[in-house]
């Protein structure tokens, strides 16, 4: 007796671990977590002979607050690719999708300069939701009760949005990548066009000899804002006295590197366009002082 309970636990652990994964992607969402509780609860009910319908009807609530909670109308609508679909007036499960993954990024750029195929994650998503569809009309050849036909309907629809919110990760971590050469032309215009209050005040002339990038990130994406956050460490020449001054060594010429953090902000639609006056620059020259 005791092997085939623990056998049955075994067969529900990896979508327990399922559950605890999506519950990890929204800590504060009370309500995501008392709608999986209740499909869990049902699905784990071996007295109640439909219990596999009815969690298919759970999971179709758990997948439209999904939905809802990160793609609403009103964004999606916002983004340059959005198009009504004919055959409703509302936005689409698939254009919600595709919103949870790129924003305002157009498909176009996501797939050709990203290399993220988008269809990988958003079908196998509406797949299986329309499976649920088929699930929640009871009819005689439709019951779902066995364990295994209901641990399979969990898993796929919570791995297919697990899946989905990956590709949000992907996405961004690619565009981090692809954008950096431009970000370095963008930032350096940034540095030499205007004046960088903490570096202006280290010497008579400072000038910018170049500057590196450390790390990028992206801090927002939505329907119409992409806004990187970018450090680094900009190279200076510190100048006092005059050019005169310094031919006839009574002034002086220092090299020195200080780290900078910038906030460059851009549009989705066209997210490798960046201009210097859309950077705010900050150089932390406290090192100076010490």
């Amino acid at each position: 007796m005791g092997q085939i309970l623990e056998a049955k636990k075994s067969n529900w652990k990896p979508v327990n671990e399922l559950r605890e994964k999506l519950t990890e992607k929204f800590p504060r969402d009370s309500f995501l977590k008392a709608l999986l509780e209740g499909a869990w609860r049902v699905a784990r009910d071996k007295s109640n002979p439909i219990r596999g319908n009815l969690v298919a009807s759970a999971l179709r609530e758990i997948f439209g607050h999904i939905l809802h909670s990160l793609a609403p109308d009103a964004d999606v609508r916002k983004c340059t690719w959005f198009e009504q679909a004919k055959d409703t007036k509302t936005v689409t499960r698939r254009q919600k999708a595709h919103f949870i993954v790129h924003a305002g990024l157009p498909p176009d750029f996501v797939e050709k300069d990203l290399n993220l195929v988008i269809s990988d994650y958003v079908d196998p998503l509406l797949d299986a939701f329309d499976n649920l569809n088929k699930a929640t009309h009871v009819r005689a050849g439709t019951i779902l009760f066995k364990g295994k036909e209901v641990r399979q309907l969990l898993s796929d629809v919570i791995r297919g949005i697990l899946n989905l919110l990956n590709a949000t990760v992907d996405a961004r971590s690619d565009l981090e990548e692809r954008v950096e050469e431009t970000m370095h032309h963008a930032v350096f215009e940034n540095l030499i066009s205007e004046t960088i209050q903490e570096l202006d005040e280290l010497s008579t002339h400072t000038m910018v000899d170049g500057h590196f990038i450390d790390k990028v990130k992206v801090i927002k994406l939505d329907a119409e804002q992409v806004v990187y956050e970018v450090t680094g460490e900009v190279d200076v020449e510190l100048q006092y006295g005059s050019n005169s001054d310094v031919r006839n060594d009574i002034g002086a010429r220092i090299g020195d590197s200080y780290p900078y953090r910038a906030t460059v902000f851009s549009r989705a639609a066209k997210p490798m366009e960046m201009h210097s006056e859309d950077i705010e620059l900050k150089v932390d020259n406290r090192s100076f002082y010490e």
